[in-house]
């Protein structure tokens, strides 16, 4: 097993995909470099290999649970990864690695990527502005987020296109009103409804991580798939990045089950001309579904408060953001009790001037 690490030509110090200028830079020489440059420079053998040490000698036959190490061709320094690392650092030298090998297996291998669009400060200051407002944080939260840890990882995603065939039959109602003079009146026509059709989902994304929560990572769509590039590796360089370890027919249910309330709606919603519809019979089958690996780029920001961890997601791509914010008992009640005490005041003295 192999990892790669981008190079510089003309200091040989690490590569790092800088975001804002959507380019390859190196910190140390400020050289800058394309992809097609990366292309050239790793032809000419200016990309570097790292290979997997073994950590016993029976390291060939170790179960996939378990960590794998490799030696920072630059320091020396052992990187760890889990079975499911892509890309990653060197705790030591900060030297980024690529394990090419794991992104190389037709199962996790991605068709394509968005690559990051927005920096880490950016992610900080959204993160920061989410909590203005909030009377019932707490006092120190607000400090722990500006010191949290800030990580930029490439989230595994499967993008399902799913063709569903609908139908439903119902009873119909169709309901008159009018009145005269004497009396009010109303008539209701009862009908036979049936309708079907064929409802085609494109791009209902799922991710692949076990280690992401599906809601966190729900609530940060939509992204612009427009914006997808054909899967390289270098992409990667500067950022984590995770490989599927979710099951696919587990994701595939679980995109069906996403798409299924809007497939039930969009049928309904062409018996609008009907009062109501009773005795409603849904049949939702799929006909064909197919998917895409892609990876998707997921600022996380972890602050601890009073003890516990919070996690929140920003989107790379357009900056929306997700998470649940922690709320004081402590803070909440000496609001309450600054209240109660503003409120029996104004009822003292209005009681001192009647």
């Amino acid at each position: 097993m192999e990892t790669v690490s981008y190079k510089c030509p003309n200091c040989s110090a690490p590569l790092s995909f800088d975001i804002e200028s959507q380019s390859w830079k190196c910190r140390f020489c400020d050289s800058e470099f394309t992809s097609a440059d990366l292309g050239r420079i790793e032809a000419l053998g200016s990309s570097e290999t790292i290979k997997e040490e073994e950590i016993n000698p029976a390291a060939q036959t170790q179960a996939k649970e378990e960590a794998t190490m490799y030696v920072c061709p630059s320091c020396g320094g052992k990187i760890i990864t889990t079975p499911t690392t892509a890309a990653t650092f060197c705790v030591y030298c900060h030297n980024p690695a690529i394990i090419a090998s794991r992104l190389s297996e037709e199962e996790n291998k991605p068709a394509y990527l968005i690559p990051f669009k927005l920096k880490k400060e950016e992610a900080i200051k959204k993160l920061q502005s989410l909590c203005s407002g909030k009377i019932f944080l707490p006092k120190d939260f607000r400090k722990m987020v500006s010191n949290g840890e800030v990580s930029g990882l490439y989230v595994p995603f499967w993008l399902f296109d799913i063709d569903i065939a609908s139908s439903f039959t119902a009873q119909g109602l169709k309901t008159q009103f009018w009145s005269d003079s004497s009396y009010r009146y109303s008539k209701t026509d009862n009908y036979e409804v049936a309708r079907s059709g064929e409802i085609f989902f494109k791009n209902v994304p799922v991710d692949g991580s076990l280690k992401m929560d599906d809601n966190l990572m729900q609530l940060l769509e939509p992204f612009d798939y427009s914006q997808m590039l054909n899967f390289k590796m270098e992409y990667l360089s500067g950022h984590f990045a995770e490989i599927h370890d979710d099951n696919v027919n587990t994701a595939a249910e679980k995109a069906f089950s996403r798409i299924y309330p809007n497939a039930k709606s969009m049928l309904l919603n062409t018996a609008r001309e009907y009062s109501s519809l009773m005795g409603t019979n849904h049949s939702l089958n799929k006909k064909e579904t197919s998917y895409v690996n892609v990876m998707l780029p997921v600022w996380v920001l972890m602050a601890k408060c009073g003890g516990q961890k919070y996690v929140f997601t920003m989107n790379g791509q357009t900056g929306k953001m997700s998470g649940y914010l922690p709320k004081s008992l402590g803070v909440a009640f000496s609001l309450f009790l600054k209240i109660s005490l503003a409120a029996s005041l104004i009822f003292f003295i209005g009681g001192m001037l009647i």
